[in-house]
């Protein structure tokens, strides 16, 4: 079918134009097809993202977000201190940095530390061999084999049954599960990229969390259902948002109820928090 005269062809894209982070004021606009060069020298060392909006000769929006990392400086290596260790008194630290120009040398890599590099490779290698040997020579017990199947599974699952207690970040916790220990670093890979860090959104593209009657509400069922199974087309405060956010049900319930809490307490947000129990019975 032909378009009618003076009237523009549907399928036809009109304009390409790229963002980055959270910027509402576009790099630059193209007619597509078109050559892009994002400069990174300019930018800080560390998490961003590109996005990039297409629109039709109708209107309609489609925007492709793409998460990135910057390295143009040195790299850093410290060998004494670990990501969200609790410590207290004095600490010796071994710290070395090499240029984003420089070959990967593992004997310099490491830092003055006390364990080599190549320590770990063979760890890890001798790790992944143990675990292939005992998936495929694995055998039944001779309880299976006697008729004593159900006790057999319970001797088996009794160590898995014996839990070390949860050690509580004591920000939040809700109905003994601690949601405030995961939820942030959770919502950072999973969310961050279309709802910004601060939860501010993408204007067009993405809501905003921060102040979303769906967050805000008093009734999570809403809340856990999009996470769950997704959601695409919806108008949030009189706002249409064409771009579709995907359905996370491959996390687990503890997973998702992290991610929940988190953005029910963040950013001015006040909400009541859940359980992954809550999520479990949603499924």
């Amino acid at each position: 079918m032909q378009p009618s005269e003076g009237y523009p062809e549907s399928g036809k894209v009109v304009s390409l134009s790229v963002y980055l982070d959270d910027a509402t004021e576009p790099l630059a606009t193209y007619h597509p097809p078109a050559t892009a060069e994002l400069d990174t020298t300019a930018l800080e060392d560390g998490p961003h993202v590109l996005r990039v909006r297409a629109q039709d000769a109708l209107g309609h929006a489609g925007v492709r977000v793409i998460p990135f990392v910057v390295q143009n400086g040195p790299g850093i290596t410290v060998t004494g201190l670990r990501a969200n260790e609790r410590v207290s008194g004095r600490l010796e630290l071994a710290v070395n940095a090499f240029s984003a120009n420089e070959p990967f040398d593992p004997v310099r890599a490491e830092s003055s530390g006390p364990i080599p590099v190549w320590t770990w490779v063979m760890s890890a290698l001798i790790a992944a061999w143990a675990g292939w040997y005992g998936l495929t020579e694995f055998q039944q017990p001779t309880a299976f084999l006697q008729g004593d199947a159900p006790n057999a599974v319970a001797a088996a699952n009794a160590p898995m049954g014996e839990k070390a207690p949860m050690a509580y970040s004591g920000h939040g916790v809700a109905a003994g599960f601690d949601y405030a220990a995961t939820g942030p670093q959770l919502y950072a890979t999973n969310c961050s990229a279309c709802h910004g860090v601060n939860g501010a959104g993408v204007p067009g593209g993405f809501p905003a969390l921060a102040g979303d009657p769906v967050v805000t509400a008093k009734d999570p069922k809403l809340h856990i259902g999009i996470v769950l199974r997704g959601l695409h087309g919806k108008t949030i405060v009189g706002k249409p948002y064409a771009s579709q956010m995907p359905a996370f049900p491959q996390l687990s319930d503890n997973d998702i109820a992290a991610i929940i809490d988190h953005e029910r307490t963040s950013w001015g947000n006040n909400s009541p928090i859940i359980s992954p129990d809550d999520v479990k019975r949603a499924r």
